[in-house]
């Protein structure tokens, strides 16, 4: 096999998840600053929402069409050169897991991954109680109370958020 299609297939599955990232990372920036200094909390136009995954898809595919090419190019010019270097291998296994642990690690960042936060607990006990209104006492961590709210904001119940289920 041509060193040019093993260049496209060692660029193709970084490039995905590379063309993804780099896709929502602009989309998530663009997004804020409509939200900032154009539309606000403002009806946004319906147009908008008719383009926007269209346009999201182009760019995604896009940017991962330009990968691929770019592993044909990069696999031509190494034709000639004997032999195969294993590190392009690794490089290519380092670029496929550098941006899925990036997204790993934000999801950790934010609370999707990993323990449950004294507030989302908290918010899930007074819930199973019949309460919609929570809220955790911003005292010291090791004795942080969970309070549960009537519709109207009075104090109904508070437990401390060390007895909560985990």
């Amino acid at each position: 096999m041509k060193k040019r299609f093993i260049y496209m297939v060692l660029f193709l599955v970084p490039g995905l998840f590379v063309s993804l990232l780099i896709t929502v990372a602009v989309f998530g920036a663009a997004f804020g600053v409509l939200w900032l200094w154009v539309y606000g909390d403002s009806s946004w136009p319906p147009r908008i929402e008719e383009v926007t995954p269209a346009l999201m898809i182009a760019v995604f595919a896009s940017l991962w069409v330009v990968a691929i090419v770019a592993g044909y190019v990069v696999g031509k010019k190494h034709e000639a050169a004997p032999g195969f270097d294993v590190r392009h291998v690794w490089f290519s296994l380092g670029a496929t897991l550098l941006p899925i642990g990036i997204a790993v690690l934000h999801q950790f960042s934010v609370g999707t991954l990993g323990p449950k936060s004294d507030q989302q607990r908290c918010s899930e006990y007074c819930g199973d109680l019949g309460y919609r209104i929570s809220g955790t006492a911003p005292h010291y961590p090791e004795d942080q109370i969970c309070t549960c709210f009537e519709q109207n904001g009075k104090e109904k119940t508070g437990v401390p958020t060390a007895e909560l289920p985990r």
